[in-house]
This record gives C-alpha cells, sequence and structure tokens, in this order.
C-alpha cells in the first residue's frame, strides 16, 4: 500500500482555506411562529395523508366484502 502525503497535504490546505476568514452571513434571529407555522402545516399534511389511507383501506375492505358475499 503506497500512502500519497501530497494529496494529504492539499486536502488540509483546503479545508483550511474553507474555514479560515471567510464568514458566511446568516440571520442572527429565527422567526419562531414561521417555524411553528411549518411544522403544524406538516402534521395537518400527515393527518390527512392517515385518513385518506384509512379511508381507502375501509373502503377496499367493505367493496372486498360486498362482492364476496353476494
Amino acid at each position: 500500500m503506497s500512502y500519497n502525503k501530497n494529496s494529504r497535504a492539499s486536502d488540509i490546505e483546503i479545508s483550511s482555506q474553507l474555514t479560515g476568514d471567510v464568514n458566511i452571513d446568516t440571520p442572527h434571529k429565527v422567526n419562531i411562529s414561521a417555524l411553528k407555522l411549518r411544522i403544524i402545516q406538516k402534521e395537518k399534511k400527515e393527518i390527512l395523508k392517515n385518513r385518506v389511507f384509512i379511508l381507502m383501506f375501509f373502503l377496499i375492505l367493505g367493496t372486498i366484502g360486498y362482492f364476496v358475499s353476494n
């Protein structure tokens, strides 16, 4: 097995350049109400999906039961 020190040194240089003096502009404040609204919307979608799934299950089960009984 050969070990290439040059490629490893270049990886270290690149990673140090990425974490160096470069500042990434990020907002310092987070709108909590917007995050809560997103969570509530996702929960509503999941509840609707679950209800549709259960409704379809019982509808298919009832249809199969109807045809089997006749």
